[in-house]
């Protein structure tokens, strides 16, 4: 229930949608099959107590990779990846690909694309190159994967690549032992932000207070605050405050969103809510500008590693995943190897976020595997127990990650 005194505008989720609005969402932004994904693996460990803890993850970039794959697909394997990226053609992917969206951001952002070929593979399709270089801006690299030597150098060469683009904030993704004779082809993609906020918090005024963890226990953490007005709304199950970040460009609008549940133990009811409508994530917020009595808001870092694999089967994205796949050959021509099947064994992101005072450093990749076979009084914002936040470019609607705080005392 919300508390008193809180603006409570509706009992509705404070979104307005796409038909209210009569306005069309960029459809080259995270669709919601992608982002049910996401809240599907949030609510099956809510289901299990949470026992996995802090999350983050990129939506942005599991779209992307996902996307890569899309692209040298066919068939009934290209219609599940169409479906769940939220297109209707590959014609349509390619043209509305956040790798296009994201150019001159106006802040410190990079996305970046790689991706390395079994050697036994070479070449790599002209068709499917074209598209590497012409959306994604990166091309095919060729290694040994079955020289342990040469591997060896691979995946230091991988490392390297993701330590640079992360800025350091992800130092490895893959070790020799990650690796089989029968891998052929790896997907990575990096995503790096850092944002200042527009209006910074008091360093000064940082102050440990009280965490109430889903346990009913409590831990002493440090908090923010700051007298700046914010843009919230308090509704039936939630309230949610809006921190943008400075941006030099106009056209593109970066904010964090923090969705608070008005009880201690509500994350998982708001993981319900949000689950069966991921609409919520990319509408416009029914917000007002106000001068909050008391915010207060903990600093956090948190490190996760995601793997979609599981919620995408049970979602009914299977064949991509189908040992006996034959669709994936506009990647590579087979010529017969492996009785030409190729599927993806793996789907692994690792994320990192920060926040404090200053602003945000985020950073997240994702690595594909395929293998051969107003009114009433001031109101409050204190994020005192378990919430769940966002990182959204408002122009686009495009979410680059999502998470869930559960204890901001652990990284």
């Amino acid at each position: 229930m919300a508390e008193e005194g809180h603006l409570n505008r509706s009992d509705k989720p404070g979104i307005h949608t796409e038909k209210e609005q009569n306005k069309v969402i960029p459809a080259g932004t995270i669709s919601a099959s992608t982002m049910t994904v996401v809240t599907k693996t949030l609510l099956d460990d809510a289901h299990n107590g949470f026992k996995n803890g802090n999350f983050v993850c990129s939506p942005l970039s599991l779209e992307i990779v996902l996307g890569m794959l899309a692209a040298g697909a066919e068939g009934q394997t290209l219609e599940q990846l169409l479906e769940l990226l939220g297109h209707d053609s590959i014609i349509q992917l390619l043209s509305e690909s956040p790798t296009k969206i994201f150019k001159n951001p106006g802040l410190d952002f990079s996305l970046v694309n790689g991706v390395w070929v079994n050697k036994r593979l070479e070449p790599v399709r002209t068709s499917y190159q074209y598209v590497l270089a012409k959306v994604y801006k990166t091309e095919a690299k060729y290694v040994d994967f079955e020289n342990k030597a040469k591997l060896n150098e691979a995946v230091e060469e991988i490392n390297s690549w993701v330590h640079k683009e992360t800025k350091g904030l992800i130092p490895t993704i893959a070790e020799t032992s990650d690796f089989s004779e029968d891998d052929l082809i790896v997907f990575v993609n990096a995503v790096y932000f850092k944002g200042a906020w527009s209006y910074p918090f008091y360093v000064d005024y940082t102050e440990n207070k009280d965490f109430y963890l889903i346990n009913g226990e409590k831990v002493s953490v440090p908090f923010m605050t700051t007298y700046e007005k914010f843009y919230y709304g308090s509704f039936k199950d939630y309230k949610m405050i809006k921190f943008p970040y400075k941006c030099k460009h106009m056209s593109r609008r970066f904010s964090m969103y923090i969705f608070l549940p008005h009880e201690k133990d509500g994350l998982k009811n708001l993981l319900e809510l949000f689950h069966s409508d991921d609409a919520l994530f990319h509408g416009d917020f029914d917000l007002e500008k106000e001068e909050l009595n008391n915010l207060w808001i903990p600093k956090f870092k948190i490190s996760c590693t995601f793997e979609p694999e599981d919620a995408m089967k049970q979602m009914g994205f299977t064949l991509p995943f189908e040992k006996t796949n034959k669709e994936l050959s506009g990647i590579v021509n087979m010529r017969g190897l492996y009785d030409n099947m190729l599927y993806v064994s793996k789907v692994l992101q690792e994320s990192v976020i920060e926040v404090d005072e200053r602003g945000t450093e985020a950073a997240g990749f994702t690595r594909i595997r395929l293998a051969g076979g107003g009114g009433p009084p001031p109101a409050s914002f204190v994020a005192d127990h378990p919430f769940m936040f966002m990182i959204r470019e408002d122009t686009s609607k495009a979410v680059l990650f999502v998470g869930a705080v559960l204890n901001p005392g652990v990284n």
